[in-house]
């Protein structure tokens, strides 16, 4: 294969992974409008993702819908977790900045504290799910376990999730409709994505017959 021809063959890798993360994010969306099933959609999203990252063939709405229906109870058990995580992080940051002196410091420090359990939670527990047969406290558990053991990139996949949320609070006014167009398109998909990149290198230090793996049930024939 001559040069020509490995720019063709990436290109198009490029434009097909585009156009399954356009898919997956509006599927992702569409499954989480009643807000208790975000659980489940995540683990859709990262069954088809941590495939992509593997640049594995997929078939994008099968596979997340396959997922989705059979991490449907532990997802929803795990997804309402997060939410509450997150109900709490919002009031206490509130609760935050709406006092002053020496309590304003100490709630915004424990704010940020459980912020960060937060994100590490979200960041592997979805992704476990997807990928392992586990009970909710084993996947609980085994997240805070990877993240211990990696912590630099538990750190980065931090930044890449808080990012979409960091340019919708911070970007001029101007650019919100921009800005929310993309997050229709990209904004939940392309972050997992980017984070399972990170999570195929993780994962794969693991022996396989210590987790049961649930790849092969959506696997492409």
């Amino acid at each position: 294969m001559d040069q020509r021809d490995k720019l063709k063959s990436s290109f198009g890798r490029f434009m097909r992974a585009m156009a399954d993360l356009l898919i997956l994010n509006f599927l992702t969306l569409f499954c989480s409008l009643p807000v208790i099933t975000i659980g489940p959609a995540l683990c859709g999203l990262y069954t088809v993702t941590l495939k992509i990252a593997r640049d594995e063939p997929v078939e994008t709405i099968r596979m997340f819908f396959a997922a989705f229906k059979k991490n449907f109870f532990q997802g929803l058990i795990l997804g309402s977790i997060a939410v509450f995580g997150a109900i709490i992080i919002y009031v206490d940051g509130v609760y935050a900045f709406s006092i002053e002196g020496t309590a304003k410091i100490v709630f915004c420090i424990v704010t940020g504290l459980i912020g960060s359990v937060w994100l590490t939670y979200v960041c592997y527990v979805f992704a476990l799910q997807a990928r392992y047969e586990n009970s909710v406290k084993g996947q609980i558990r085994n997240a805070f376990l990877l993240a211990f053991v990696s912590p630099l990139k538990t750190v980065l996949m931090w930044i890449i999730l808080a990012i979409p949320v960091l340019l919708i609070l911070y970007l001029p006014q101007s650019f919100i409709a921009y800005a929310s167009s993309l997050f229709i398109m990209f904004g939940i998909s392309l972050p997992v994505f980017c984070n399972s990149v990170i999570l195929r290198g993780i994962f794969d230090r693991f022996d396989p017959k210590e987790l049961s793996n649930n790849e092969e049930e959506y696997k492409v024939d």
